[in-house]
């Protein structure tokens, strides 16, 4: 632990001229977001990097690392789907959002995908389903990206609550690593579920669990 603490000290320099960092922490086994009606049961081995005490930023996600990070750096007015740290680290990153329209500068107003397929030709016009990786029980849509630095990415996309929201589960690894981070991701969508919101009274969808969003 004193070595960790020391190395972090060196690598980011001068504490008053940047954001102090800290080191990370086991994924708690359960993810809770009673605003968007989701619940994820999380695979066991993964570590986070905490919320700031101070944090005011929007809520739409949090950041699962598939191994401890260096060092976390805190973020307290971004979104929570945003986890700062130093050095690269493989990580999963679920992010929600509602499901709104957006406008573009070339091609004027864009409406909301009604359907999960929509939502992937959006982000991912090459996007292909995998009936082996289920999201929401259903065969998931998956992008598949190679990116600088032997990088890859991989996004698992779902519109979700009649329509109401978007889901993103996104990879991002090393090709070296990709196989079995892949496993990892597969088994943390299965474990992805809907919950009943504060402001919903549908009898056929269960209450959300006891947990919170991290």
């Amino acid at each position: 632990m004193k070595t960790a603490l020391l190395l972090i000290a060196t690598m980011v320099g001068n504490p008053q001229s940047k954001p102090d960092p800290h080191l990370p922490t086991k994924a708690p086994a359960l993810f809770v977001s009673r605003q968007f009606g989701l619940a994820l049961k999380v695979p066991s081995g993964l570590a986070i990097c905490p919320l700031p005490r101070k944090w005011s930023g929007e809520e739409d996600g949090t950041v699962l690392f598939l191994s401890p990070p260096v060092a976390c750096v805190d973020a307290p007015t971004s979104p929570s789907s945003t986890r700062p740290t130093l050095g690269f680290t493989p990580y999963i990153q679920l992010r929600y959002r509602a499901n709104t329209g957006r406008y573009d500068n070339y091609d004027g107003d864009i409406p909301s995908p009604r359907t999960s397929e929509d939502l992937a030709r959006y982000f991912c016009p090459t996007f292909v389903v995998s009936p082996q990786v289920r999201l929401f029980d259903q065969p998931a849509l998956t992008c598949r990206s190679e990116l600088a630095g032997d990088k890859v990415r991989v996004v698992l996309m779902a519109v979700y609550a009649s329509g109401r929201n978007v889901l993103l589960l996104t990879l991002l690894t090393t090709k070296e690593r990709q196989a079995v981070d892949e496993k990892v991701l597969a088994n943390m969508a299965a474990g992805v579920t809907t919950c009943r919101t504060a402001a919903e009274s549908k009898e056929d969808m269960p209450v959300c669990p006891n947990g919170t969003a991290w």
